[in-house]
């Protein structure tokens, strides 16, 4: 809806967006810090160790996880030491902090899809929603922004670290729309970028494991006044609700080969036998 316009760099560069994996299966603070030693070894051999090198975290917490991993030591004035490379010169920020300021080479720290990823998934208070403007025009509007915000604070290839297995939604658009070179251990089907919608009000649906429930869920992503759908299903979108017959089990989406129905949750626990026919 913006005015186009045509920008034209005088540098071009190769793959100038570089994926830098890693396995977050455990451990996973160590595998970013690691991740992090490659990438700045990567900037390193190709522009020496002059170079500015820019970390960009979507929260503040991602750089005190990097430091407390023992391979790298927080300085003053935003900056960090490595072990590895000592002599670097490195930079560490929020990308909102980034914001209007250059570096020659830049790594993204956080792009995890989850609650406190890379977009941030935390639900606003239900006060602050009604005296703040929300850009509803598409899903994370606001955290696509800061995404591009991060991605052109380099002057020459930015390098995102990427987790194999919890890939945020962000960087399969990237994948999809630009080409970007990915190895095929990147688990690009864990997200269901926007093409999955609510039943109810066909509001794009968030997945997001539920410490209530004790289940992964599939949660509208509408004001919860308007639209509070969810499902532990995401073949079968039907809403759970609470059981009827027990204090504190919920009805849940229970597939049992072709036999779709709902089921307590705590059938295994209490002998809870309530059940209900989806599609007999």
């Amino acid at each position: 809806m913006q005015i186009k316009k045509q920008l034209v760099s005088p540098k071009h560069l190769d793959n100038p967006i570089v994926l830098i994996e890693f396995d977050d299966s455990s451990k996973v603070n160590i595998a970013v810090a690691e991740a992090t030693e490659k990438a700045i070894g990567n900037i390193i051999n190709e522009y020496g160790e002059q170079s500015q090198i820019l970390l960009i975290g979507r929260y503040n917490f991602d750089g005190y996880k990097l430091c407390n991993t023992g391979k790298f030591i927080n300085l003053l004035n935003d900056k960090l030491k490595s072990e590895m490379y000592p002599k670097a010169d490195i930079t560490i920020m929020t990308a909102h902090r980034a914001k209007g300021l250059g570096f020659d080479n830049v790594i993204i720290l956080n792009m995890f899809e989850n609650k406190f990823g890379f977009p941030c998934q935390l639900e606003d208070d239900p006060i602050m929603k009604m005296v703040r403007y929300e850009d509803t025009s598409m899903p994370f509007a606001e955290e696509r922004r800061l995404f591009y915000v991060a991605l052109t604070r380099t002057k020459n290839r930015v390098f995102i670290l990427t987790p194999k297995t919890k890939p945020s939604r962000f960087l399969i658009e990237l994948i999809r729309d630009y080409g970007i070179e990915h190895s095929d251990e990147l688990k690009m089907d864990k997200v269901d970028l926007f093409s999955l919608r609510c039943p109810d009000c066909s509001f794009p649906l968030k997945s997001e494991f539920n410490k209530n429930y004790g289940l992964h869920l599939w949660l509208c992503t509408n004001e919860p006044e308007i639209c509070d759908f969810m499902s532990n299903s995401k073949s079968n979108l039907h809403d759970i609700w609470k059981c009827d017959k027990c204090d504190d089990g919920y009805m849940i989406v229970i597939t049992k080969g072709e036999r779709v129905f709902y089921g307590c949750t705590n059938y295994r626990i209490e002998k809870c036998s309530n059940s209900r026919s989806i599609n007999g």
